[in-house]
């Protein structure tokens, strides 16, 4: 077994990543005021409860700062058939280690008023401003749809509470998966640019702010 991090569920990895976007939004000065200093017992309590429940069968979390160890905390095993726990060498396979990157990216332009979370997507990105909620398909396999209750927002992206389809998971299991095969916005070939384009077309598989 690599690592354990491709077992965490992913509703898991959503709320640490949110859990690391709200850390992200405070404000400068209030971090200025309130020097940073991570809550290790809570963290270990959380992990514990993750491995409890079952979401993962081990994690570890490692907190820097100024160049200095701050927190270090593991639950469960990182190799389940060896019982073997976590230690600070565990290698383990990490997965979307881009959304860190994009997370701090975006929270830099927040700070210098770039956009606010409210904003709706599409006054960033226009060719989501005619993008579709799926509520069924016809008999003929075509997608029906209707607009979204409301618009999707920049916190809904950073939250991954858009709606957006993932596309499919092996066969196509609804008309959005369908559109997604054709239209491929995550085709190697395509630029970031292009990636919204055929993105904005594919049917949103929940209201925003729903999921």
């Amino acid at each position: 077994m690599v690592g354990v991090v491709g077992d965490v569920r992913r509703r898991s990895v959503k709320r640490l990543f949110t859990l690391a976007a709200l850390v992200a939004a405070t404000p400068v000065a209030a971090q200025e005021s309130q020097p940073f200093a991570p809550d290790c017992s809570a963290i270990a309590a959380t992990l514990d409860g993750m491995v409890t429940e079952g979401r993962t069968m081990g994690a570890s979390t490692l907190v820097y700062k100024d160049g200095e160890e701050a927190c270090f905390a593991v639950a469960g095993d990182a190799e389940r058939e060896k019982s073997r726990p976590f230690a600070h060498d565990t290698l383990v396979q990490i997965f979307s280690m881009t959304k860190p990157v994009t997370g701090v990216a975006l929270m830099q332009l927040w700070v210098q008023g770039t956009f606010r979370l409210d904003d709706p997507l599409e006054w960033h990105l226009p060719e989501n401003a005619q993008t579709q909620a799926l509520v069924g398909e016809t008999l003929r396999g075509e997608a029906i749809t209707r607009a979204p209750k409301r618009k999707i927002t920049m916190r809904d992206v950073l939250r991954h509470t858009a709606g957006f389809s993932y596309g499919p998971w092996g066969e196509p299991q609804n008309a959005g998966d369908r559109i997604w095969e054709q239209l491929a916005p995550l085709s190697a070939d395509k630029t970031l640019a292009e990636f919204s384009a055929a993105m904005a077309p594919v049917p949103l598989l929940h209201d925003p702010g729903t999921h």
